[in-house]
């Protein structure tokens, strides 16, 4: 299969998907969503752009994509799983990127800060998900997921002291003598699509697209209660006080765990609450751990 990934409309095959591929675009997401709903995207459709101008993080965050300094793309899944398993299915696609990241950069213990985020121990953001499911009864159908991974060090904007790349944390290293291939954008769009390929088709038929059936091996074994724990093991900020923000206000809480409905299990430094939090509701600010 070719790397090369044109400037222009025609698809590029890698995979099983076929990449689109943007010098500029406000959202990869948006442009995505809209060929879904007009039907113009088929199951492993993705939209890659250079930079976006309108990126989206959180609700009511905008994803600063500087031109041509980190990997910017949504990608069109048909999962056809039960609504119920959502959670899980939102982590399996973290765990995959995590193992992507550990494999350019091995010798940061990569961690997932709740819900979306990839982060270094000490709490430095390399990238983030946005993942908007659509359902059909109590199935989710459609499954748009988007992805903003800072590859250079001048994808980081100064003036955010939690903020990281790649290649700034390669440098960290003194471990690594000679920069990996992967770095190139190309590379590590590569990685990514080859270990979501191998996560809807562990067997490696693409051919078989990217459904899953409800006789499916793979759907039949769901153990959400495994991807969950390995998500834990993984969580950033584990049995350690941190601040969530509420609203206007800041609450502290030492973190748990997670449940199966993707909240996250707390407790008060006296130890005599504990409850979920949820998200959006909460989120879990950012703070550094030098310790």
């Amino acid at each position: 299969m070719t790397s090369d990934f044109r400037f222009n409309h025609n698809a590029v095959p890698f995979h099983g998907f076929c990449c689109y591929r943007f010098e500029t675009l406000g959202s990869t997401q948006d442009l995505l969503k809209e060929w879904v709903s007009q039907g113009l995207a088929k199951p492993g459709t993705v939209v890659l752009a250079e930079g976006q101008t309108s990126g989206r993080g959180r609700p009511g965050h905008i994803w600063e994509s500087l031109q041509g300094k980190g990997l910017w793309m949504s990608v069109y899944f048909q999962p056809c799983i039960p609504a119920e398993w959502a959670f899980g299915w939102n982590m399996r696609l973290a765990l995959a990127v995590c193992k992507v990241l550990d494999a350019l950069v091995p010798s940061v213990p990569w961690q997932i800060k709740w819900p979306n985020d990839w982060v270094t121990y000490q709490g430095r953001k390399v990238g983030g998900m946005l993942v908007e499911n659509q359902l059909k009864g109590s199935c989710i159908t459609d499954s748009l997921v988007g992805i903003g991974i800072n590859v250079d060090e001048d994808a980081v904007n100064s003036s955010l002291p939690y903020a990281t790349s790649l290649r700034g944390e390669w440098k960290r290293s003194t471990l690594a003598e000679q920069e990996p291939n992967d770095f190139r954008k190309e590379g590590l769009l590569q990685a990514l699509l080859a270990e979501f390929e191998f996560m809807m088709n562990p067997g490696g038929d693409s051919s078989k697209g990217f459904n899953f059936a409800v006789n499916n091996p793979i759907t039949g074994g769901w153990n959400v209660e495994k991807i969950i724990g390995d998500v834990e093991s993984r969580l950033y900020g584990l049995g350690q006080r941190l601040p969530f923000q509420c609203g206007d206000r800041t609450e502290y809480w030492i973190t748990l765990g997670l449940d199966q409905g993707g909240g996250l299990r707390v407790r008060s430094e006296s130890g005599e609450l504990q409850q979920t939090l949820i998200h959006p509701h909460y989120r879990l600010a950012y703070t550094l751990n030098l310790s």
